[in-house]
């Protein structure tokens, strides 16, 4: 009996993660994606450097906060060699670093907000909103929980394929 609806399997019957996951790990690595962009346009970087990232000094900080994340993309990313090689402890480390990167961003965003006096940042403050959001999500998911439990075992296509 399958614990989820047939369309969050894959073609191997291994459970996939849910499209939420990958929408909060992108947001989350923002300042990275926001720091390649700009370098993509550098007529224009300086301007938006300031309107995004105003106490530029701390930009090392923000994006040192995203490292847990950046984590957890890699490991995804990896996972199909990681069970090749039969290691599949490394799903235990998915929610923690999840919510290590949700930590840091929050105390990174409250270190800004209070330099710069605790006045209205929109923009701050919806990362905040979205962080929270993130973190009620990784403790509630009934579908992460079911995909770590289900990537405890290796596949058996990737067993498989060792064999022959």
């Amino acid at each position: 009996m399958l614990k989820l609806p047939l369309n969050y399997y894959d073609e191997a019957g291994v459970v996939l993660p849910p499209r939420w996951f990958y929408w909060m790990l992108m947001i989350a690595c923002r300042d990275v994606l926001l720091v390649c962009a700009f370098a993509a346009i550098p007529a224009e970087s300086d301007r938006l450097y300031r309107l995004f990232f105003p106490h530029s000094d701390s930009l090392w900080l923000q994006l040192l906060s995203s490292l847990p994340f950046i984590a957890v993309i890699i490991l995804l990313s990896f996972r199909g060699r990681l069970w090749q090689v039969g290691c599949s402890r490394w799903r235990l480390a998915v929610r923690p670093l999840c919510w290590l990167g949700c930590l840091t961003q929050l105390m990174v965003v409250s270190y800004l907000l209070q330099r710069s006096g605790w006045q209205f940042d929109l923009y701050l403050g919806a990362v905040i909103v979205l962080l929270v959001a993130f973190t009620i999500m990784l403790v509630r998911s009934r579908h992460l929980t079911v995909m770590l439990d289900d990537w405890q075992q290796l596949p058996a296509v990737i067993g498989a394929s060792e064999n022959q």
